[in-house]
Order: structure tokens, then sequence, then C-alpha cells
């Protein structure tokens, strides 16, 4: 009996399963239904999101090219303002001057008014204008002579000027700096040479000049006596070495001191300066012993060594006798010439002074 209610609880209770298992299956179903429409609605849902990132995209670019077009429009806006502005400021500008001009112009029209005959005005300014170029060119033409002549008398100025300082430098006995010659005739034992440059060639009595081999200075002179295109010097004592000769051909230069120059700058300011022309004083060196000077300068004592009394300092033979007793022994003529005849009574006769060069001897001091 037991195991028939128990057979019909069970058969009960698998009936009541069996009803709900259909009905979940039924609502199994039905939420599988809705689980696909709600996964198709999701799918749907992001199509549409994704084309709205889309579209919002492609509005957010279009809003960002219409802010470029509005800077742009603003930018082009401002430019054609102040353009407006200049063309107005030029305009007013234009303005004024055309009020100007036509002031100008009405203020011309009054003066052709005023004028008269405008062709008459022109025909007489063409003959103004000829004129003036007329005269420009007489003025040129004055001016080009004006300056030749200032030039000449500029050149004969300078040419004044320098034969002034010639002249002084003549009166004073100094030769130019860059002065050069050379020893045309040497007569070393005789103290004194002869030049191959005389009046022509720069040379001033009492001038101190100097015997040059290369950069040697061999000896000093003093010029004595000058011509034209010789003239004679006599050797400075004491400046040539003792056994040297002053050779034909020696350069001669102008002294690195000048004697004139060296007195002038001692002399006290208002003393009066050496007179102009004055001879030479230094003795010539090396004289011999006869001491007859063909110049005339005083006789020198006879050094030792001295040359015989008839050796001939231009080259010819000696003497063949001495001079007989008696006769002056100072008065022998280097040159050749006759003894001088018996001194008279009341001093000696002085020795001869004749030139061997031609030249008038010097008046007797």
């Amino acid at each position: 009996m037991v195991w028939k209610i128990l057979s019909a609880l069970s058969a009960v209770c698998l009936g009541t399963a069996c009803y709900f298992a259909w009905a979940n299956q039924k609502l199994l179903v039905e939420e599988r239904k809705r689980e696909s429409f709600a996964n198709d609605n999701l799918t749907e849902m992001r199509s549409h999101i994704a084309k709205a990132e889309e579209a919002k995209k492609s509005r957010e670019t279009q809003r960002d090219m219409a802010n470029q077009e509005l800077e742009t429009t603003k930018t082009s806006v401002t430019d054609f303002a102040a353009k407006v502005q200049s063309a107005e400021q030029e305009l007013a500008a234009v303005k004024t001057n055309l009020e100007q001009t036509a002031k100008v112009v009405a203020q011309n029209q009054k003066l052709i008014d005023d004028a008269g005959d405008i062709k008459a005005l022109l025909a007489q300014i063409d003959i103004i204008k000829k004129e003036r170029a007329e005269a420009e060119s007489a003025l040129a033409n004055q001016t080009q002579h004006l300056a030749a002549a200032q030039e000449r008398v500029t050149s004969l100025t300078n040419a004044a000027k320098e034969a002034e300082e010639r002249e002084a430098r003549g009166r004073r006995g100094i030769v130019d700096d860059d002065f050069t010659a050379k020893v045309a005739h040497s007569y070393t034992d005789w103290g004194f040479v002869v030049l191959n440059k005389g009046n022509g060639g720069g040379v001033f009595a009492n001038a101190d000049l100097e015997v040059k081999r290369g950069k040697d200075v061999v000896a000093k002179l003093k010029v004595r006596d000058v011509e034209q295109n010789s003239s004679v010097a006599d050797l400075v004592k004491g400046s040539l070495a003792e056994g040297e000769h002053i050779r034909t051909g020696d350069l001669v230069v102008a002294a690195s001191e000048q004697s004139a120059k060296t007195a002038a700058a001692k002399a006290p300011d208002g003393a009066a300066a050496p007179a102009a022309g004055a001879p030479a004083t230094p003795a010539p060196a090396g004289a011999p012993a006869m001491g007859a000077d063909p110049f005339g300068a005083a006789p020198a004592p006879a050094p030792a060594g001295a040359p015989a009394m008839g050796a001939d300092p231009f080259g010819a033979a000696p003497a063949p006798a001495p001079a007989p007793a008696g006769a002056p022994a100072m008065g022998a003529d280097p040159f050749g010439a006759a003894p001088p005849a018996t001194p008279p009574a009341g001093g000696a006769k002085p020795p001869s002074t004749a030139d061997p060069f031609g030249t008038a001897p010097p008046p007797a001091k």
C-alpha cells in the first residue's frame, strides 16, 4: 500500500518535473531568442556608435576648417581695412596735391597773363643764355691764362729761390750734399789736387770736400781756386795717412761736416758771418822743402824727406845741378820758371806766384 502511495507520489513528481522541464525549455528558447536579439541590437548599436564617431570627427574637421577660414577672413578683413585706410590717406594727399597744383596753375596762369608775349620772352632768354655761355667761356679762358701765369710765376720764383740759395751756398763755400767729382790731377807731394769740375759743376771756393775710395775717406780737401770747368783744392793737413797718395780718378764728395755750417751754428746771435770768399787757411800737408806754391801761398817749412828743389810735380826730369851759391833757396819755381832777381834792399822778394794753369796771379797780400 505504501509502495503504491510512493509510486503515485513519484508519478506526480515526475509529471510535475516533466511539466516544469517543458516550461523551462520553452523559456530557454525564448531567452535564447531574446539573447540573439540583444546581440543583434548590440552589434547594430556598435555600428551606429562607430558611424557616430566618424561623423563626429568629420564634423570636428569641418569645424576646424571653418575656424581657419574664419581667422583667414578676419585677417583679410583687417588687411582690407588697413588698405582702405591707406587708400583714404592717399586720396586725401592726392586731393591736397591737387588743390596745391590748382593754386600753382592759377598763379602761373596769372604770371603768364602778366608776362604778355611768351615767345618774345623765350627769345630774350635764349639771347641771355648765349651771352652767359660766351661770358663763361671767356672767363674760363682768362682763368686758364691766369693759372698758366701763376705757374710761370711760381716756376720763376722757385728758380730765383734756387739761384739765391745756390749763390748763398757759393758765398759761404757749401756744396750740395749729393755733389760728386773726380780727381783730374793729383799733386799729393805739393799738397793740392785738380778736380774735373768747376763753377759749372757746383764747386765753390772754400768748400770742404772728401776723397773716398769705396766707403773709406782717404783725405779731406779745401777748395782754393775755381774756374768754369776745373778747380784746385788743397789737402787738409793731417787728413791723409802717411805713405798714402791721392790718385787720379779718385771720387770726391761733399764733406760730412761743412766748416761754414759749423761756424754759422757756433756764431753768437748778431755776430757777423765770415767774409765770403776768404782764402783757405790750412797749410798743405807734405809740402816740399822749396815751399814755392804756384798759387801764391806762404812757403811752408821743409819736412824730412822732401823732394829735391828741382823736382817737377808734372813729371819733368830733375834739374841737372843745384842752384849756384848765393841763389835764394826759397825762390825756385817748381814749374821751371827762371829764378827771381836779387831781392831789393829792405826785404826779401816773395816767391814766384805764376799759375801753371794760365790764370792771373793773385794780388799780393
